[in-house]
């Protein structure tokens, strides 16, 4: 290394060195922006600073670097003046901490004569006169610490308050934004420090200093800025990552590592011994980086991978935590995942930042090596991730990296890409049993409420257990021989009957997978082994130790109802089912619906919520403790849908047609309604409806009966007898069934819009809670409905057809008309008003 190279490394220096050793005045220069650091919106940068300082000072092992401060040194007046070009956070930070701590340890004095000129302060700005001004004021005004005054509400601003109050501040100096910050620090340094004034000792020991930076004077090489911008990415300020990785690398190399040099690097063809930082500090900028590379323009800026980088590592440090987290500590993993609940904390930011994850603790050595080692993993040249599996439906790698590196993941995936990584670092060069681990891995964390930081914990933690057993996981759940924790019960026992038959054949193997891949089941078939008849089985003799003959008669039959629920369910969200044949055709079979609170059940015929309300949720067999009543009410449920597949109607090659033709075979009782009139459901959006009796029954528009509803019977008397019919039912112009949205009102279908001498009437039709009986009101639209202003010729067609005046409520009603009578009074007494 030239001299030049190794002078430009920087020389490491202290605050306090720069003004004891180097006798500069230090003067922010007008071209740099105001102090940021004490921004009322830079709370976590200032914090996790001031942290870092904290625990520098608390550990007192000398030379904690803080980075690089570059500058260039012009003399004036006798006085070499350091003009930072970049560090003047750090470096206003730092003045400011020795300000406080002079004070606390009283040696404000011998501070002041070491960091002033002539009552000036050697530390000062160019950008504001105030600026300046306010650093000159510390340094002549020694604040009493015993005599602050007392805090504003909800604020911790006793010591910056007082400094206002004082009579050589000036108020305008609260516009300045600089002086702004500078308070705000001031009082963070309080709360953090007050009461360590042993520190100061240690922050200006020019032989041993604990916090220092490497300083850089550009003008000592002939040099100028330039060299600060290209040293500075082209001229732009340093990227997260790379402030990040250079922190990353001091606290690698920090670490008491076993092992002093764990690792080996090959340089000439020859191997070498090296220590972790030094591993990883030459991997992350080679061969670990032309894998990052081909997926630049996923995020951030194209031309780099420093954002897909970030991300990455926020997947390792989120999956290590959650492996050693307990209770006590789910925040900080709600934090790393990203949840809609750490999410709505104020200091939360997609962007961690190295003194972030400092401050979570997380950044261990275990938490280094996995990175290391998935890193090595993953590494393929100048490619993306190697392809090893042959089958993407349980685990596309290309895909799941891409994720990864946009820290786009559900949760249930970021198990999943764990347990990628876990076994390709596990397992190393054999990978004979990936394809069955990561599937086994997808049906159990897909069937699994994964849902919060407390699953994912879960989760992660029964995966490592796992782990030993990742390249033979088949017989691993043949052998039963140990419990897996977390992941639902009937999935568990799911993945050990389809063990125990793949082992059987490779007929077994990929009529399992065939059916399993249905990306509506996604993995969970346990109706499939129910319909065949191997789950009782299995539950009656814990085995599946069945003859030859037997085998073929299982196999057919799992075969057979496999092929058909993938040709019933492909249905879902498509034109073939756009009239709810699918729904229809199982009620005919029986109640299948899905109940909640509030006397309200689920057809399964909405996309909202499929958790609880869908198919598959029906098709989900109950938890092995559940009671035997739940078990058998579940078991019948599913049992209507094999009835359908069991329907001779039933034929895979037109299923539209075999479930019309099941629908025709209509129940009698409340079902019927449903089964003839597809438009019922149709209105339930959400597939909800509210059932008190098979006489009373609401369709919801939504999943509360304070929003929009109808009453079902006359909402199905609508369209079969009205809808496109109003010609039937002349003089009345107008006719619709009332929606509401309120419990307390009524829905019912309205007949409107006829005039007769003047005077505007309605007929109006409400279901009652006799079985198939209607209630007709007649009345007049407006005005008043006396008796007497009735028509006289309207009076005596009702009359003629029982239709009576109740002198109470003012309007002629009859009641308990089955639909037939119904529809044929009413044709009659409008074919008579139209007469009139």
């Amino acid at each position: 290394m030239s001299t030049s190279e190794k002078n430009l490394e920087g020389k490491r220096l202290s605050f306090y060195q720069l003004f004891t050793n180097k006798k500069y005045s230090l003067e922010i220069p007008i071209i740099q922006r105001d102090y940021a650091q004490g921004r009322k919106s830079s709370f976590e940068v200032r914090e996790l600073f001031l942290q870092a300082l904290f625990e520098y000072l608390d550990e007192d092992i000398p030379n904690r670097d803080l980075d690089f401060v570059y500058g260039s040194t012009e003399l004036e007046k006798e006085v070499e003046k350091f003009i930072p070009l970049d560090g003047q956070q750090r470096l206003t930070t730092l003045f400011l901490l020795h300000w406080y701590l002079s004070i606390l340890s009283d040696n404000f004095n011998e501070f002041k004569e070491v960091i002033s000129l002539e009552n000036k302060s050697k530390f000062t700005y160019l950008t504001r006169t105030s600026s300046s001004e306010f650093c000159d004021a510390l340094l002549n005004n020694k604040i009493d610490f015993d005599k602050l005054l007392s805090s504003d509400k909800n604020a911790k601003n006793s010591l910056s308050k007082t400094i206002k109050d004082c009579g050589w501040f000036f108020l305008s100096w609260e516009n300045d934004p600089t002086i702004q910050s500078m308070l705000t620090m001031i009082d963070a340094i309080h709360e953090k420090f007050s009461k360590s004034k042993h520190f100061y000792d240690r922050l200006v020991n020019v032989n041993n200093p604990i916090i220092t930076f490497l300083y850089l004077d550009l003008g000592e090489f002939n040099l100028t800025e330039d060299l600060y911008i290209k040293m500075n990415s082209r001229g732009k300020t340093l990227t997260k990552y790379e402030n990040f990785k250079a922190k990353f690398e001091q606290h690698i190399g920090a670490q008491k590592w076993e092992m002093d040099k764990p690792y080996q690097l090959t340089f000439n063809k020859i191997n070498k011994p090296v220590t972790t930082k030094e591993y990883f500090s030459f991997k992350i900028d080679t061969s670990w980086t032309n894998l990052f590379w081909n997926y630049r323009k996923l995020k951030g800026d194209p031309n780099t991978y420093d954002d897909e980088l970030m991300n990455f590592i926020r997947v390792i440090v989120t999956n290590q935590n959650a492996i050693y987290c307990d209770a006590s500590s789910l925040d900080i993993l709600e934090y790393l995942l990203g949840t809609f609940t750490a999410r709505k904390q104020v200091d939360y930011s997609d962007n961690i930042s190295f003194y972030k994850y400092q401050s979570f603790k997380v950044l261990s050595k275990k938490m280094i090596n996995y990175l290391i080692a998935a890193l090595d993993a993953l590494e393929n040249g100048n490619n993306k991730v190697k392809k090893l599996l042959d089958n993407s439906f349980y685990f596309d790698e290309n895909k799941f990296f891409e994720k990864a590196l946009s820290f786009d993941f559900k949760l249930p995936e970021i198990v999943q890409f764990h347990s990628y990584l876990k076994f390709l670092i596990v397992n190393k060069n054999d990978k004979s049993g990936l394809h069955q681990w990561m599937r086994v891995v997808y049906n159990l964390t897909e069937n699994t409420n994964i849902d919060g930081a407390a699953e994912v914990q879960n989760a992660i933690k029964s995966i490592e257990k796992l782990l030993p057993h990742s390249n033979d996981i088949i017989n691993f759940l043949v052998s039963r021989s140990k419990k897996i924790d977390f992941f639902y019960g009937r999935q568990v026992q799911e993945e050990q009957i389809k063990a125990i038959v793949i082992k059987k054949s490779e007929l077994w193997k990929n009529e399992i997978e065939t059916i399993e891949q249905n990306s509506y089941f996604s993995g969970q078939i346990s109706f499939v082994l129910e319909y065949s008849g191997i789950l009782d089985y299995y539950e009656t003799t814990n085995d599946l130790n069945w003859t030859v003959d037997q085998d073929l008669d299982f196999f057919n039959s799992f075969k057979k109802y496999s092929n058909k629920s993938k040709t019933l369910f492909d249905i879902l969200g498509t034109e073939t089912n756009k009239d709810f044949h699918l729904e229809r055709a199982v009620l005919t079979k029986g109640d299948y619906l899905i109940s909640t609170t509030y006397n309200r059940y689920n057809f399964l015929s909405t996309k909202k919520n499929p958790r609880d309300y869908s198919w598959k949720r029906l098709l989900r067999l109950p938890p092995l403790t559940a009671n035997e009543p739940e078990k058998t009410d579940w078991k019948n449920k599913r049992n209507y849908v094999k009835l359908v597949l069991d329907d001779e109607k039933f034929f895979s090659t037109d299923i539209k047609k075999s479930l019309k033709d099941i629908c025709k075979n209509v129940p009698d009782d409340w079902r019927k309604q449903f089964v003839e009139n597809a438009n019922l459901i149709r209105y339930c959006s959400q597939g909800f409806i509210s059932f008190y009796s098979d006489d009373d029954i609401k369709l919801l528009m939504h999943k509360q009966l304070n929003h929009r509803h109808r009453e079902m019977f006359t909402y199905n008397l609508y369209h079969k007898h009205f809808q496109n019919q109003e010609v039937n039912f002349l003089p009345f112009t107008k006719i619709y069934q009332h929606e509401i949205k309120s419990s307390d009102d009524y829905s019912g279908l309205v007949l409107k819009e006829w005039c007769h001498n003047k005077i505007y009437y309605q007929l109006e039709i409400y279901k009652i809670t006799d079985k198939n009986k209607y209630v007709i009101y007649f009345l007049k639209s407006k005005g008043d409905r006396n008796i007497e202003n009735y028509g006289t010729e309207v009076k005596t067609v009702l009359a003629g057809n029982k239709i009576n005046f109740d002198a109470d409520n003012k309007y002629f009603m009859a009641s308990k008309f089955t639909e037939a009578s119904l529809i044929s009074t009413l044709k009659k007494i409008c074919t008579e008003f139209n007469k009139l």
